[in-house]
């Protein structure tokens, strides 16, 4: 199981903790500052756990790959684009 496997075992926690964990991870997003990044007025953001964007429609470029966040659990090299593409579990699940 890789770094990434073991955090979408969040899955499993309680709404308050894993509200936590979110705002914890959210720290090292970059998705607000990335190219392809649409402020449709959601706080959307750390696609490549939650899901793909409601409202971004155009690839202008990636900051998946460089991402704090991404490095940290070793994703977005392989998988990315994940605002229109799906979260690293949707593209690895395909």
């Amino acid at each position: 199981m890789d770094a990434f496997e073991k955090l979408i075992k969040m899955d499993g926690l309680d709404p308050e903790e894993h509200a936590q964990k979110m705002k914890e991870l959210e720290e090292d997003c970059v998705c607000p500052i990335c190219p392809t990044y649409e402020d449709c007025g959601k706080g959307e953001n750390v696609f490549c756990i939650t899901e793909k964007s409601s409202c971004v429609d155009m690839e202008l470029g990636c900051l998946c790959p460089t991402c704090p966040l991404a490095q940290k659990y070793k994703i977005g090299v392989m998988y990315n684009f994940y605002c229109t593409r799906g979260s690293e579990k949707d593209q690895r699940l395909g």
